[in-house]
């Protein structure tokens, strides 16, 4: 199973993406806890959303392509670091989006 960890993140971000998909056609009851944000319109916060959360996504597909660069004895702990600070880093970016 050398490509178990790269294949579990394929997986994660795959998910996170189908999730923002569905968001990002409109349907803002998919996000919890909307009740507690104070949103005007709904339909461009759930886009926003949607946005952020593609990002986000990124970071579990970058991990899986750095495990997929040697054996998992070798990438284990690039793979963990580029997962943390990617994570870090979009979730920094999507503040600001949704900010605006």
């Amino acid at each position: 199973m050398e490509y178990g960890y790269s294949i579990i993140m394929f997986a994660f971000a795959g998910s996170i993406l189908l999730y923002a998909g569905l968001i990002a056609m409109g349907n803002y009851k998919l996000i919890r806890r909307l009740y507690s944000a104070k949103v005007r319109d709904k339909k461009e916060y759930a886009k926003r959303f949607a946005r952020v959360l593609a990002l986000v996504s990124l970071a579990p597909f970058l991990s899986g392509l750095v495990g997929l660069c040697g054996t998992i004895e070798q990438v284990i702990l690039p793979a963990g670091a580029v997962l943390v600070v990617g994570f870090i880093t979009f979730i920094a970016i999507g503040t600001r989006i949704m900010k605006k």
